[in-house]
């Protein structure tokens, strides 16, 4: 998603088109509650959103305006937030509405960069592939969020391209020692291995770590005649992917890796959720902050 006015005006408009008011400010304040503390000087008033402190309501606004309102106040210092996203050709498959899945991860990193841009937060980014890592110290500039998403966006186009390597890219953010901050992780439904394991746990010690996962759309489910698997090329012949016994199988094998997933994050408490695609991909990123809220550090 592009326009003239860059990734992060196409993203407010995202935000316009797929959310409600009301969704837009839970959005915003689930993102403030992630931060603990505040600054001291005001900035301005705004509706009361769920993650706001109600020690933050302005009784006096709120009576005038018959809606509860709550102060904002100018950070004391910058907050970091790290996307760590694992690109490659994986990412250039699509999500279970038929959304390339690099799309949507795109999506994720803007709406999470648009909420930091509006806080007035840093934006730094590791991301990359088998073929290559890169990461991106933290800074503050639109110029510069500007220049990380169109650098992810740059990433990966190519199914033909290097395979994904989500380990190496937790690998890179582990050896960064980026500023601490939030580091939200946008990665598919790809396992994390044994070294993805350890990196993810060595960085959740220094950051307030979320997951973000893009759903891969299952080949069943597929209209197109003869879909392939974008990391081996291999194609899937239609009597196969009909064969109901072989149909069960393979949902299986996705509903296992799918457990294991889950599990590795839930024991390390690390908050997370699956977007399929745009329909849910605000609300989803909504219940991955309320998750993060709730389960505290």
């Amino acid at each position: 998603m592009t326009s003239r006015g860059g990734r992060l005006a196409a993203i407010g408009a995202l935000l316009e088109l797929h959310s409600h008011r009301r969704a837009r400010l839970v959005l915003d304040g689930g993102y403030t509650s992630v931060f603990r503390g505040r600054g001291t000087e005001f900035e301005d008033l705004r509706e009361y959103a769920p993650g706001d402190s109600v020690s933050d309501v302005d009784w006096k606004a709120t009576a005038r305006a018959g809606k509860p309102l709550v102060r904002r106040y100018l950070p004391e210092h910058k907050n970091h937030l790290l996307l760590l996203v694992s690109t490659g050709r994986s990412m250039t498959a699509v999500a279970p509405d038929g959304t390339s899945k690099l799309e949507l991860a795109l999506d994720v990193a803007g709406v999470f960069a648009h909420l930091a841009v509006r806080h007035r937060d840093l934006v730094g980014a590791v991301f990359g592939d088998a073929g290559g890592r890169e990461a991106i110290a933290p800074r503050g500039s639109r110029a510069h969020v500007e220049h990380v998403l169109r650098r992810l966006s740059d990433s990966t186009a190519d199914p033909l391209g290097p395979r994904s390597d989500l380990a190496a890219v937790l690998d890179l953010a582990v050896r960064a020692r980026l500023p601490h901050g939030i580091g939200v992780l946008i990665t598919d439904d790809a396992e994390l291995g044994a070294a993805g394991e350890r990196s993810l746990t060595l960085l959740h010690a220094r950051h307030q770590i979320m997951v973000v996962r893009i759903a891969d759309m299952s080949p069943a489910a597929s209209a197109a005649l003869g879909p392939f698997d974008v990391e081996t090329g291999l194609r899937l012949p239609d009597e196969v992917r009909w064969h109901p016994r072989l149909r069960g199988q393979a949902a299986a094998v996705v509903s296992l890796r799918e457990q294991a997933i889950e599990r590795a994050l839930g024991r390390r408490g690390i908050a997370h959720g699956r977007v399929t695609g745009q329909r849910d991909l605000v609300e989803t990123l909504i219940g991955v902050l309320e998750r993060h809220r709730h389960g505290g550090r």
